[in-house]
């Protein structure tokens, strides 16, 4: 603690010298918030409105009869005082920025009120039209205000309500409230008059402020931080007189960790003061709503306001100081006006340990800092966010740790375990896995150490420490690939720091392999296993009343032709796995592919869309050591020649069958669909292109992903064996699905032949597509059935045929993949 050089016994001699930084821009937690909560308002208004349409008629029937009710001159004067107010309060609001020269809230406030408009002109005209009464709007039949009765509508009233969300930056507490009043009052008075339907009003209210959140959130707003002016009078207050105050670049701080000032009080003494505001207590919340959705027991402090956040971190620099450990010394936690608080520290010439050059971190330096997170340990005392940005290094090559806000007395084994884990991991990136341990086992000892095994997972990691870790393990698989060029991989054989590390402990602390903790609150058994269950309730139940005529037919079957029928799953999955192999420029080993194949198959039966297994043949690629972006190219490249295929599959069967049978014409307009295609690329370009976060995604995510992809192309087309591999693996998966079904209709004794037969499959495909369910079970059945039949197939003999069809090629592969999903994740494989 600092005693006697703060000031208190030293009035000021002069003015202080106040650095007013200059103002910035950021994307506020608080916008996102808005925007979730008025997304799962809309989502809940439009559900409603759906799904209970009598109802939603019924009860606004109810609230129009009561409106009506009220007498026609108190309707009328209800009607011109809303219009008055929408009229004069956009007008005069915008008159006093341009007068005042507010130029930035005008630019986020017009395309806010513009995009809140045309939500609510789609949502009213799409979902929420038919759930009107039918008696709106004739009750406003002979009603007068300043211009049409019905005047606001919905479209108006979100269009104010996003203007209200996107100028609330700049605005005042009581002034965004005012206009919050004036927004909400008029829709309720609205509702009353019956000039707007309710449900209306209200879906307007929710899209508005979506749409106010969304234009905030691209573009940018102030930070909800109290100004310096005010660090500076609660220093004062606090009896700390300072003669000068200036805010560290932007290059020091920390985001969501508070704003850092540097102060020399009139005694001249130094301080570091970390001044937490309402904007670090929404992202505060957001990380510990993220952790304790995906843990299981996250070793979080109970959620504080500034205030407490900032005692409470006061408290953990003391307690820590009193374990020995070098930490930096507290001072004072002070409020701060507006809702903010302060927290000061002694400061001292340090730099953090990242920004350190690979020259200074020495052994000596590591073992320091580790010997420190020693005291820490034996005391119980855990960090929460023990990371090189939190370290400080004096020019005299001491350490001491900073930043302990999320610091907790008599932590879990689990935050202390991961405190080790998140350190050791961090600094494995700057020197290496093997020195690393070296320095942790030198300043911990090898039981301390050792509680680090179980927590070396990506999933005990704070999100900068393992993104670093990530970032780390994408370099060396890109240099080792540059080194090797075209080389053949092995499946889970991605470079792992975390891996190494493992491995490294293990042998340093003289430990037998430790099983990695069980973090997840989610695992693949428990969402395979809710997935599961709403298959069986939803999609699999209904087809079994079917089952009886199965059974029937199969009493009268071939046995020998069904029996052949069995082969096809295995032959789809090696087309399959051709496929994969053709879309890469690198050698996969065929074994593991296949077997990752037969799991990815059994996710498509659980997953819409086939979703599930792209994601897990990306995951397999990943783990097999290609870039990010070459693997995501190679799964959209999957997907791309298996739609071509298809339609050239199509187009043969439909063609060749069509020269002697009358088919079915399809007659899909799809022009209004391309349209509003066009209209949101357009709108996704314009957004990307002309906001400062959007030409960061595009340099930092977009253009590294088009490189990666572009990479792949080129090495592909200078391979031809690659490619004639892939074709055969595109085209041989739906032709192989047409001998499966010939197979299993011939076996029933429906004879058609093989050209009619894959017309019927591939237009049952073509339907079964569009339908949003696993595997377009029901959807492909259906279709199946219809083309059979249409075709001259009796309907007994297609309807067994299908089942017996699907049951050998589409419920088959759900324990075969299950089985081989178990096996690729216990090999490492994914």
């Amino acid at each position: 603690m600092i005693s006697g050089t703060d000031g208190r016994d030293s009035p000021p001699t002069s003015v202080p010298v106040i650095e007013d930084p200059p103002r910035r821009t950021v994307r506020r937690a608080v916008d996102l918030w808005r925007l979730l909560v008025s997304l799962a308002v809309l989502v809940a208004t439009v559900l409603l409105a759906l799904a209970t349409r009598d109802f939603v008629r019924a009860a606004q029937q109810g609230l129009l009869t009561t409106a009506t009710a009220l007498p026609p001159a108190l309707r009328d004067a209800l009607v011109g005082t809303v219009q008055a107010v929408a009229l004069l309060a956009p007008v005069a609001s915008l008159v006093v920025w341009c007068v005042r020269r507010r130029i930035e809230p005008v630019l986020r406030v017009l395309p806010a009120a513009a995009l809140g408009a045309l939500g609510a002109w789609t949502l009213t005209r799409l979902a929420l039209e038919r759930g009107r009464p039918d008696a709106w709007p004739e009750v406003l039949d002979g009603r007068d205000g300043l211009v049409q009765a019905g005047w606001p509508s919905a479209v108006y009233l979100a269009a104010c309500a996003a203007a209200v969300v996107a100028a609330g930056p700049w605005l005042g507490a009581r002034q965004r409230r005012a206009l919050w009043f004036l927004a909400v009052g008029c829709g309720a008075l609205s509702v009353a008059a019956a000039a707007i339907v309710p449900l209306d009003a209200f879906a307007a209210l929710a899209v508005g402020g979506a749409a106010g959140s969304a234009v905030l959130l691209l573009a940018g707003a102030p930070a909800d931080r109290p100004p310096i002016q005010a660090v500076a009078d609660a220093l004062a207050d606090s009896g700390i007189s300072v003669a000068k105050l200036g805010e560290l670049p932007l290059a020091a701080q920390h985001v969501g960790e508070g704003t850092v000032y540097r102060a020399v009080t009139t005694a001249g003494s130094r301080l570091s003061v970390r001044v937490l505001a309402a904007e670090d207590h929404n992202r505060d919340l957001f990380r510990r709503l993220a952790r304790r959705t995906l843990l299981r027991h996250p070793a979080d402090a109970t959620a504080q306001l500034p205030l407490g956040a900032a005692e409470h971190e006061l408290l953990m620099l003391v307690f820590a100081a009193r374990t020995g450990a070098r930490v930096d010394e507290p001072v004072m936690a002070y409020p701060v006006a507006g809702g903010g608080a302060l927290v000061a520290t002694v400061d001292r010439d340090s730099r953090a340990l990242s920004a350190l050059p690979e020259g200074e971190l020495t052994d000596q330096l590591l073992v320091g800092v580790w010997t420190s997170v020693a005291r820490l340990q034996e005391h119980r005392l855990g960090h929460g966010e023990l990371r090189p940005e939190h370290i400080r290094v004096e020019p005299g090559g001491e350490s001491r740790l900073s930043a302990f806000a999320r610091g907790r007395l008599n932590a879990p084994p689990d935050m202390l375990g991961a405190d080790i884990a998140e350190l050791l991991a961090t600094t494995a990136v700057r020197v290496g896995p093997q020195r690393a341990t070296a320095c942790a086992l030198a300043g911990l000892g090898p039981e301390l150490l050792a509680t680090a095994l179980p927590y070396l997972q990506p999933l005990a990691l704070m999100g900068p420490a393992r993104h670093a870790v990530a970032r780390y393990d994408q370099a060396r698989a890109r240099a080792a690939r540059e080194k090797a060029g075209r080389r053949t991989l092995r499946a889970g054989g991605r470079p792992s720091l975390l891996r190494d590390l493992a491995a490294e402990v293990s042998t340093a602390s003289d430990t037998k392999a430790v099983p990695i903790a069980h973090l997840a609150r989610f695992t693949w058994k428990s969402a395979l296993g809710l997935a599961g269950a709403f298959l069986v309730l939803h999609l699999v139940l209904p087809q079994l009343a079917n089952a009886p005529a199965a059974v029937d037919a199969l009493r009268d079957a071939n046995w020998w032709w069904v029996l052949a029928v069995l082969p096809i799953t295995f032959l789809s999955q090696a087309f399959s796995t051709c496929l994969q192999l053709g879309t890469i420029p690198d050698r996969l080993p065929f074994g593991p592919t296949y077997q990752v194949q037969f799991a990815s198959s059994f996710l498509n039966r659980i997953t819409p869309s086939n979703v599930g297994g792209m994601a897990l043949n990306l995951r397999y690629l990943q783990k097999t050591g290609i870039e990010t972006g070459a693997a995501t190219a190679s799964v959209g490249l999957q997907s791309l020649a298996g739609a071509l295929s298809n339609t050239v599959v199509a187009a043969v069967f439909f063609a060749w069958a069509g020269r002697g049978h009358t088919g079915v014409h399809l007659d899909l307009s799809a022009g209004r669909y391309v349209l509003w295609a066009i209209a949101l690329v357009l709108a996704a370009g314009g957004l990307l292109g002309f906001t400062p976060p959007g030409r960061r995604f595009l340099h930092d995510k977009v253009w590294p992903f088009l490189r990666a992809a572009g990479s792949t192309i080129a090495g592909l087309a200078t391979e031809p064996a690659k490619v004639v591999v892939g074709v055969v693996g595109a085209l041989g998966l739906p032709l192989i699905q047409v001998v499966g079904l010939a197979m299993s209709l011939h076996a029933l004794g429906g004879g058609l032949p093989f050209i009619q037969v894959g017309a019927a499959y591939m237009a049952a495909r073509l339907i079964a597509n569009a339908a949003p369910v696993p595997g377009g079970l029901g959807a492909l059945e259906a279709g199946l059935i219809a083309g059979l039949t249409t075709l001259g197939v009796a309907a007994g003999a297609a309807t067994s045929a299908v089942l017996v069809y699907r049951l050998l090629t589409f419920w088959l592969n759900v324990p075969l993949g299950a089985l081989a999903l178990s096996f690729v994740q216990r090999r490492g494989y994914v």
